[in-house]
């Protein structure tokens, strides 16, 4: 068992999942993109962009050179928005070889529609390196804090699956396996998407009765865009999807839901996501489920009123309407 990671992304996520893991003894090397930022870091141990009132354990060090950070260790865990993976995999093809590598990003890439798994086996096919990808309802702030979270570990390997789970689970912080990497990844990004939904909803006062009854259609769409593609919908009911799907959509400090809530009090979309810092990742998401879904024929209500709302300016009132005088039918989950 490694006694140290590389951890490739400096956003709340990675440095929270960097505190937890030098909390357990583990030794961590945490690359930085952004220069700025690393000059804080190393002067502070604060990260004040993405993680502030938290001071990064001694054992925790920072790197701005990503040869270095995928050098460091034979085990790497990857935090990077979804549009970046592909351009930090390719920094890091030549020093991957018979390593692992752990994804914690959440979503699809918008030109290829494919899962940030997909992208990893394509570029690193040859490599010899084992892929697994970590989901779940888990706030970044509650992970440094300590409090109790609870993930799911996805492989095609079994024991690349085991393997993860034994290194990054502790009291606070358990962790369950799953051979089904379609089905984590694609509630892992879905709910991004219903979230920002939820938000509109809330953002507007339509009340909890519609908001359980959005949150209840929603998952349906979700497990039947999943099985399309070869999910097990059984996922669905887990960590990575209604667990995950709960906490973002009903959680203050998902970004998504705030996303959501912003274009209800008449925000432009796109002029929201360029005011932060942080990625929205439901906004990148939205796009690339949409099309897919025409693409695959999969009928997805929810999805495409929001594609509508955020990408082309329909009124919200209209996409209210417009989805509560659907056709009337049998439930069907």
């Amino acid at each position: 068992m490694s006694r140290s990671v590389s951890i490739v992304g400096a956003g709340a996520w990675g440095t929270a999942f960097s505190i937890h893991l030098a909390r357990m003894g583990i030794k961590i090397c945490l690359w930085v993109y952004e220069k700025d930022l690393y000059e804080i870091l190393k002067s502070s141990r604060e990260n004040v962009y993405y993680l502030p009132g938290f001071i990064l354990p001694q054992s925790l060090d920072f790197t701005t050179e990503i040869d270095f950070a995928a050098r460091y260790s034979e085990d790497i865990v990857v935090s990077v928005p979804s549009y970046a993976l592909r351009q930090v995999l390719e920094m890091m093809k030549g020093s991957l070889r018979e390593k692992r590598l752990l994804i914690l990003t959440k979503g699809l890439e918008s030109q290829t529609f494919k899962r940030m798994s997909e992208i990893a086996e394509e570029i690193i096919s040859e490599s010899e390196t084992r892929i697994a990808v970590l989901s779940g309802p888990s706030f970044a702030k509650e992970v440094a804090s300590g409090l109790f979270t609870s993930v799911v570990v996805a492989s095609k390997e079994r024991e690349c699956a085991k393997y993860f789970q034994n290194l990054v689970h502790s009291t606070n912080f358990r962790v369950y396996t799953t051979d089904d990497v379609i089905g984590v990844e694609l509630g892992g990004a879905l709910k991004n998407v219903m979230a920002i939904g939820a938000g509109i909803i809330q953002g507007l006062s339509l009340g909890t009765n519609t908001l359980s009854a959005y949150l209840t259609r929603a998952l349906a769409e979700m497990k039947r865009f999943g099985k399309a593609l070869g999910a097990k919908e059984s996922t669905f009911m887990g960590l990575s999807g209604i667990g995950d799907l709960i906490l973002t959509s009903f959680g203050p400090l998902s970004r998504n839901r705030w996303f959501g809530m912003e274009i209800a009090k008449g925000g432009d979309p796109r002029k929201i996501v360029d005011s932060q810092r942080r990625v929205i990742e439901g906004y990148y998401t939205l796009n690339a489920v949409y099309k897919l879904s025409l693409k695959i024929g999969v009928e997805m209500p929810i999805t495409s009123e929001l594609y509508r709302i955020v990408y082309e300016g329909k009124n919200i009132k209209d996409s209210v309407r417009d989805i509560t005088h659907r056709e009337m039918k049998d439930e069907e989950i």
